[in-house]
C-alpha cells in the first residue's frame, strides 16, 4: 500500500464518519419536544366523574375543551376543525365519559386529542382551509 492509498483510506473513513454523523437516528428524528398544555390542576378521570354534579365545574371544563379545539384552528389555519362538527355541552360531555371509562388512569383532557382526530375524520375530504364552511 502506498503512502497516497493510506491517505485516501483517512479521507474516505472521515468523511464516512462525518455524513453518518450527519444522517439523525429514527428515534431522534422521531423524538419531539414536549406539548406544554394549559389546564386544571387535577386532569384525572377521576375529577372529570366527580364533577358530574358540578354545574359550574362542568362548564368549565367543556369551555376547555372548546378552547382546546380554537386554540388547535389558530395553530393551522389551513386544517379547520369546522363549528358544525363540534359536538354541542352534552355530547361533549357523554364523549369525555365514555373516554373517561375506557382511559380511567389517563388525564380526562387527553379526549380532546381523540375528538379532534375524528372531527377531521368527520369532515369532507377536501382540504378546508381558514374561513371556508
Amino acid at each position: 500500500m502506498t503512502r497516497f492509498d493510506g491517505d485516501a483510506m483517512n479521507v474516505t473513513k472521515s468523511v464516512l464518519t462525518v455524513l453518518l454523523m450527519l444522517i439523525p437516528s429514527p428515534s431522534v428524528a422521531q423524538d419531539k419536544p414536549p406539548l406544554h398544555i394549559h389546564s386544571f390542576a387535577d386532569t384525572s378521570c377521576g375529577a372529570w366523574v366527580k364533577s358530574s354534579g358540578d354545574e359550574l365545574g362542568r362548564a368549565q371544563y367543556l369551555s376547555w375543551f372548546r378552547g382546546f379545539v380554537s386554540g388547535y384552528n389558530f395553530g393551522d389555519p389551513d386544517n379547520q376543525v369546522l363549528m358544525s362538527v363540534m359536538p354541542n355541552n352534552e355530547t361533549l360531555s357523554l364523549y369525555v365519559d365514555k373516554y373517561c371509562r375506557e382511559n380511567p388512569l389517563s388525564p380526562f383532557i387527553s379526549a380532546v386529542f381523540k375528538l379532534v382526530q375524528e372531527l377531521k375524520e368527520r369532515q369532507s375530504p377536501q382540504k378546508r382551509g381558514f374561513g371556508q364552511r
